[in-house]
């Protein structure tokens, strides 16, 4: 009988989740829920159980062969374990084995394997081996929204290693950029922040987007040079990983028409090709599934 994957692609605000069969192809369309990720244990392990017991429900008497969970770090993926503390989610988790937690709730899943993965090396396994990047060598992948997450891979191998052009696990959030890190610029706080100097408030992405595409020469201001501060930050990346392909996701990523010009230009400069990736969360399933069947295939 046909086996099913259940996969989570698991962010500050909210958790996506679907279903995908036994080649990788999502069967189901992705529903969204509220993360509850600043709320007690014990609120977000149930959240966590409910959306699992919903989607067990949904297959029916079709077997599970895996449960992926996608997680933001710092997180040991080994063990299935948050390391997340001090940044208002999933704090109230730190050190829970959440595996454990969800074998013990749902008797169903004790003899199902789980695979907990990095939420943008799930994304960039899915774009390597499901995308637009499934015949490129080097690959720069970037994820936009809350903050920045990257991933480098190279022949469809995440590179973690520190070594020239690949900053330690493939993370660029904390490299040291202008008065402090990447993160604080490219991310949503660094498209607030330009707001705030441009037009006197914070705007959400959302609002800046609506308002540039209404004409909104403020707006279209803030996008500019938030684009200016993309293409100041990652053209480094670009000259020392030498990637052949480069692909962008995450919230954010939506409005690239806005932002994008300038990173793209120096992108076609050096040869890259240069794709964005409008269904992050799909492919960061794909890349959860990828990675369990290669752990399936080793074991």
């Amino acid at each position: 009988m046909e086996k099913v994957y259940i996969l989570l692609d698991v962010g500050g605000t909210e958790i996506k989740c679907s279903i995908s069969d036994e080649k990788g192809t999502i069967i189901h369309n992705v529903c969204s829920y509220e993360s509850c990720a600043n709320k007690g244990k014990e609120e977000v392990l149930d959240n966590f159980t409910l959306i699992l017991k919903e989607w067990v429900q949904k297959v029916q008497e079709v077997p599970i062969a895996g449960i992926g969970f996608a997680f933001p770090g710092p997180f040991d993926y080994e063990h299935g374990i948050s390391l997340m503390k001090g940044i208002n989610k999933y704090d109230s988790i730190y050190g829970v084995s959440i595996e454990r937690e969800m074998k013990k709730r749902l008797p169903a899943l004790r003899e199902v394997p789980f695979k907990f993965l990095h939420d943008v090396e799930a994304f960039a396994l899915g774009v390597c081996s499901f995308g637009q990047a499934v015949d490129a060598r080097r690959v720069f992948c970037l994820c936009i929204g809350t903050g920045v997450g990257s991933a480098f891979l190279e022949n469809g191998i995440p590179l973690k290693e520190e070594r020239q052009g690949v900053p330690k696990n493939g993370w660029i959030y904390c490299v040291p950029y202008k008065e402090s890190i990447v993160d604080d610029y490219i991310s949503v706080r660094g498209l607030e922040t330009i707001s705030k100097q441009v037009m006197g408030a914070f705007r959400s992405g959302k609002e800046l987007a609506k308002l540039c595409r209404l004409g909104n020469q403020k707006a279209q201001i803030v996008w500019e040079r938030f684009g200016e501060e993309l293409k100041d930050s990652m053209t480094p990346f670009l000259d020392s990983f030498c990637p052949d392909t480069v692909v962008i996701g995450g919230q954010i990523a939506k409005s690239f028409d806005l932002f994008g010009e300038g990173f793209q230009k120096e992108c076609e400069k050096r040869g890259i090709k240069l794709y964005i990736e409008p269904e992050t969360s799909v492919k960061t399933m794909q890349g959860l599934f990828v990675s369990s069947m290669k752990e399936k295939e080793e074991c």
